[in-house]
Parts: C-alpha cells; sequence; structure tokens
C-alpha cells in the first residue's frame, strides 16, 4: 500500500488539527487519524506536522499576531485560515527539508480546497513575511 504524499499529509494534518480546534474537548486523536486517513497508510510526517503544531501552538499563535495589523486579533482568523496559517509557519520554521515556495504554494492550496479566494489571500499575504532574507 503507498504511502501518503507530502501533499496528502499536509491536507490531513489541516483535516485533524481543524478538527481540534473545532472541538478542543475531542481527545481521541487516533479517531481522528481513522477518519480522515480512510485506512490509508502514513508515514512520519503526519505525525510530526500534527504534533508539531499542536506542541508549539502558543509560538506560532505569537508569530502569525506580530504580523497582523494592530486592529487585528488572532480571534478574528477564522479556524481553518488559522490552522493553515499554523501549518505553514511551522513547516517553514522547523522543517529544514521543506523549501519556502513549497511550504507558502502547499499552504495556498490548502487555503483554495479548504477555504475561498479572499482566504488564499489573506493567507499568502501573512506568510510573505516569513521569506528568507535574499542576501
Amino acid at each position: 500500500m503507498a504511502k501518503l504524499s507530502r501533499h496528502a499529509s499536509r491536507q490531513a494534518a489541516f483535516q485533524i488539527l481543524f478538527a481540534l480546534e473545532k472541538d478542543p474537548t475531542n481527545n481521541s486523536i487516533d479517531s481522528l487519524y481513522e477518519i480522515v486517513l480512510d485506512g490509508k497508510s502514513f508515514d512520519d510526517y503526519l505525525p510530526s506536522l500534527v504534533n508539531g503544531v499542536l506542541g508549539t501552538k502558543a509560538e506560532l499563535d505569537e508569530k502569525i499576531s506580530s504580523h497582523l495589523a494592530p486592529t487585528w486579533a488572532l480571534n478574528r482568523i477564522n479556524k481553518a485560515d488559522l490552522v493553515i496559517l499554523r501549518l505553514a509557519i511551522y513547516e517553514l520554521t522547523t522543517v529544514e527539508a521543506v523549501p519556502y515556495k513549497v511550504a507558502i504554494d502547499e499552504a495556498v492550496e490548502l487555503a483554495k480546497t479548504f477555504a475561498d479566494e479572499k482566504d488564499r489571500k489573506f493567507v499568502n499575504g501573512v506568510l510573505k513575511h516569513f521569506a528568507p532574507v535574499e542576501e
């Protein structure tokens, strides 16, 4: 059985993290894996994304907040965008093997799939602040 691609792992991570964001009392992460994956096998990348985002959520939220307009609070961001931003920023700041452009493109694709055009532009606008400084 083929393992999930990195793209599919990001989609699954988004779905699991989104479900946890919508229902924080859901403590059965294993059942979320079963529902989202529907029997598909996966490698270590999916749990590393899910656990990494969950373990650094406060730090990720601080990074997101620092790039919002002064009149915007984190709680004004819709849950889908927030989860997408957390995932992308986690990859950008923690996973060395993921190039900046890949992380941004994947975040925009997630926004296209799970949100709308306005959200895609918002996600892209926030993530541009995490671009590496060119020398």
